[in-house]
């Protein structure tokens, strides 16, 4: 059992490594609240970069507005658009791990990122102390992409996860104060979930079957059937623990 666990676990964090891998996957925190906040300016702005849009008192309703338009650009590019080229050699892991499957979860994990700065999370690549903190980077996206996939286990520790981000004014992710509260271990429950889940889908024949990839294009609507709700989902969970 220990042993399939294991796997299962390693199953997902092989899919999360090789999706980084593309570029554009890492998300840069302020360059992207620059472009998205791009109408405010002067202290405003700079309140937004340093604490969160949250923290800088903008209206919920306006981070939504921003959130569904990011959401309806990142569906648009999913449906229509190509990724494989953009592939670095050797990422279809021998065969282990489908392009078609990696690419998906680039998709998803790069509007995971944006979802989460849009309502107040920090950098969620370095820690407190301003180092790279991969773990810590995989355990947040996990959980978030846990939450977008319907793992009671990541709903569970969203909130607390939240309250300690209320309580911070740092610009990078709180480590220690996140793993106090079992991030890692959770984490690892919902990697464990996620890996198992794709194993059943038969992880060998990718998502092949279901999204079909025409010139390395993902099937339009296989994707609002899966990656707009997945998207909606993470959004309004996010939404209603908006660090502020």
């Amino acid at each position: 059992m220990a042993d399939e666990e294991k796997e299962s676990s390693g199953v997902w964090y092989g899919i999360l490594d090789a999706a980084l891998k593309i570029p554009g996957a890492r998300v840069d925190r302020v360059n992207f609240l620059e472009k998205e906040f791009a109408k405010y300016s002067g202290d405003e702005l700079a309140k937004i970069l340093d604490q969160g849009p949250g923290k800088a008192g903008i209206p919920t309703n306006d981070l939504e507005k921003i959130a569904d338009g990011v959401i309806r650009s990142h569906t648009t590019i999913v449906t229509g658009t190509s990724f494989l080229a953009g592939l670095p050699g050797g990422l279809a892991m021998a065969g282990t791990i489908p392009a078609d499957l990696v690419q998906y979860y680039y998709h998803v994990i790069v509007i995971a990122q944006k979802l989460a700065y849009i309502y107040g999370w920090p950098d969620l690549q370095v820690d407190s102390e301003g180092e790279d903190d991969k773990d810590a980077f995989l355990s947040v996206l996990t959980i978030f992409i846990g939450i977008m996939s319907g793992a009671k286990e990541a709903n569970s520790v969203l909130k607390p996860m939240s309250e300690i981000l209320c309580e911070e004014t740092t610009r990078k992710l709180p480590v220690i104060a996140l793993a106090k509260i079992g991030l890692p271990q959770i984490a690892k429950q919902v990697a464990k979930v996620l890996g198992a889940n794709l194993a059943k889908q038969g992880l060998a024949k990718g998502i092949g079957k279901i999204v079909p990839l025409i010139g390395g294009a993902i099937s339009g609507a296989v994707t609002i059937a899966t990656y707009l709700p997945m998207a909606n989902t993470l959004k309004d969970e996010l939404q209603n623990q908006v660090i502020k």
